[in-house]
């Protein structure tokens, strides 16, 4: 049980390290050749930042409400479909590297309050998604990856807008760790009492 909890923590990234700095210049010129706006320092600032704890990436989305197609296709598709294409190879990549979403909801209506933004640009969001990365090494990883990039066509054609942001958590009362914990835990001693009883009626 202690194995298994143990395997549990490196796949979710209790045990990370933070960035080396070997691997904040690398990804700081990665993330440079593909965003040329932000300048260098700019991007190795942020990467410094990393404490080898996990990332939430807040996404507020905004789909085309007409149909969509890509250069090539035929037909034009609903944009919730032809996003599904990136999503899924998001979702592969994410669950081997000990991620995962942890929220997705759909917009009631227009937005309750906005401050300091253009009236146009607060308004008519689709949905709402938050992601857990297990640091910010994986979300490096999957920026920098050659697929997820190529996937990428399917995302810009779905969206009007979207506002993505990394945060890092301070309030979060279930946390998948102490799940699991608690799983294995239960079932360990659960399996120990049952083979205990079998042994007392053997003897």
């Amino acid at each position: 049980a202690f194995a298994l909890f143990l395997a549990f923590l490196v796949w979710h990234g209790n045990l990370s390290s933070p960035l080396s700095s070997e691997e904040i210049e690398l990804y700081a010129s990665e993330l440079h050749k593909r965003t040329p706006e932000r300048s260098i320092e700019e991007l190795k600032k942020l990467l410094a930042n990393d404490k080898g704890s996990p990332i939430f990436m807040v996404n507020i989305i905004k789909y085309f409400d007409k149909p969509v197609k890509l250069k090539g296709q035929k037909n034009n598709v609903e944009a919730k479909k032809l996003v599904k294409t990136y999503n899924n190879y998001v979702g592969k990549f994410l669950i081997q590297h000990g991620s995962y979403p942890i929220f997705l909801g759909s917009a009631l209506g227009g937005t309750a309050a906005a401050w300091g933004v253009n009236e146009e640009d607060s308004e008519g969001w689709s949905e709402a998604a938050i992601v857990r990365y297990k640091n910010i090494r994986t979300m490096m990883e999957l920026a920098t990856d050659e697929e997820f990039n190529k996937n990428l066509e399917y995302k810009h054609a779905s969206l009007a807008k979207t506002i993505i942001y990394p945060t890092e958590c301070k309030i979060m009362p279930s946390q998948l760790e102490y799940l699991v914990f608690f799983i294995i835990l239960s079932t360990t001693l659960g399996s120990q009492l049952f083979i205990t009883l079998r042994y007392k009626k053997r003897y």
